[in-house]
């Protein structure tokens, strides 16, 4: 599951931060006359495309924007493409998990959020590359960069149409993963921008994951929203950018040329898990396993629908289990994952909501290893609950008028969450 899963190819400022150091008081100064800007984007797109080793096929169109603009038009993108209770539902369930505040309104503090870190985009649909009015011309180069490489991306390899097909997908560990690849390569031609100079390129650097993660504290003192983040939201954004570039590292370790990469967008990596550990795809191919949860509303009335189905993946519950455990335990916890599907229920005519997560590991060892590190969590967050229909198969906690459970049956495991006390009884097998 992901956060808002986005149309368009963003350059989150945040990145610029991460790989320049830039203040954002640098960053954000009035400038330059729209002319100026619109000449650097054509002095870099030979640049790029040498870099990429990507001739344009077509001119690319571009276009200044103001920040105003730009948020109006993240503002538009979710009504336009977003029920308005898909994204209600979806902030219910990570709610539930506890991924975000309680209170939080998601849909609103993401267009916040994203607000604040977007300095330019790629638009496929329009086949246009968007400059960010407020940026000087030179601290917007890498900028630049990355997302020019998103218009030879699309000119090559139908960007907009790989978006509409993972759109129509209940399938956001998928989409995360296709997303990793496109941000993935444009940050590493956007590095390699960076380091020709010194004769150096991205495959030389350190893992990038390392790098992005232990810088990405000291940016809460540089952008007010994204300091008050969960850490699920701040994770999640970067994922793409740091997992992403980090992956293409591996698939480039020995100076293979791009071409390499540009076979990757034909046969596209299926699951984060496969992004976390490139030798899932690059090696012997582990494919995620689909997995159908039992529709838990026959138990419960008819007053109960499901109103969001998606699939976590690996990345997404190592998230979950760094909530309450240490990071090493929650990724250890999470390798291994075979496949998974997560169920929000709701009660019309009331605020009433569980979740429902049937996973499934490679091996019994993994769901064992994630058994225990899931039972852990769930004791941890709910310290005060009482523990109630405890077998080997699992056990129930319940407090607050709610009833949690994990059971397992061989290589499955099955988290619920939420549930109403009452109910508590028809799922304790």
């Amino acid at each position: 599951m992901r956060i808002l899963r986005r149309r368009h190819s963003w350059c989150l400022v945040l990145i610029s931060f991460l790989f320049l150091g830039t203040s954002a008081r640098a960053v954000f100064q009035e400038v330059s006359r729209s002319d100026r800007l619109l000449a650097v984007a054509d002095e870099l797109m030979p640049i790029v495309a040498r870099l990429r080793g990507l001739e344009p096929k077509a001119p690319i169109q571009k276009g200044i924007k103001s920040r105003a603009e730009i948020s109006q038009f993240i503002t538009q993108e979710v009504n336009d493409h977003y029920e308005k209770n898909d994204l209600k539902s979806e902030g219910v369930l990570l709610q539930k998990l506890g991924l975000i505040p309680p209170d939080m309104d998601y849909a609103s503090f993401m267009i916040k959020v994203l607000t604040e870190q977007i300095g330019g985009y790629y638009d496929p649909e329009k086949k246009a590359f968007f400059i960010a009015g407020w940026l000087s011309a030179e601290e917007q180069k890498p900028a630049m960069a990355h997302e020019l490489t998103h218009a030879l991306q699309d000119q090559y390899f139908d960007l907009n149409g790989m978006m509409m097909r993972d759109r129509k997908l209940h399938n956001d560990d998928m989409t995360l993963a296709h997303e990793a690849v496109t941000e993935g390569d444009a940050t590493a031609v956007m590095l390699d921008y960076l380091l020709e100079p010194a004769g150096r390129t991205f495959v030389q650097l350190p893992d990038l994951v390392f790098i992005m993660r232990a810088q990405l504290s000291l940016m809460n003192d540089q952008f007010e929203v994204l300091k008050s983040a969960p850490d699920y939201i701040k994770e999640s954004l970067m994922f793409p950018y740091s997992y992403g570039t980090s992956f293409l590292q591996k698939v480039r370790a020995h100076n293979e040329p791009w071409s390499v990469v540009d076979k990757i967008y034909s046969d596209l990596p299926s699951s984060t898990e496969q992004i976390i550990h490139p030798e899932k795809y690059l090696g012997r191919r582990d494919n995620p396993k689909p997995v159908e949860g039992e529709n838990p509303t026959p138990q419960l009335g008819k007053d109960w629908k499901i109103t969001y189905r998606n699939v976590l993946g690996e990345f997404s519950l190592y998230l979950l289990l760094k909530l309450d455990l240490s990071e090493e335990a929650a990724k250890n916890a999470a390798a291994g994952w075979g496949g998974d599907q997560v169920i929000l229920v709701e009660e019309s005519g009331s605020n009433r909501a569980a979740v429902f997560i049937e996973s499934v590991w490679d091996d019994q060892e993994s769901a064992n290893r994630f058994y225990a590190a899931l039972s852990n969590w769930l004791q941890k967050k709910y310290p005060k609950a009482g523990k109630i229909a405890e077998s080997e198969s699992g056990f129930g906690l319940v407090s607050g008028g709610e009833y949690r459970s994990i059971r397992r049956r061989g290589t499955s495991v099955r988290l619920i969450v939420g549930l109403p006390e009452s109910y508590g009884e028809k799922f304790s097998r």
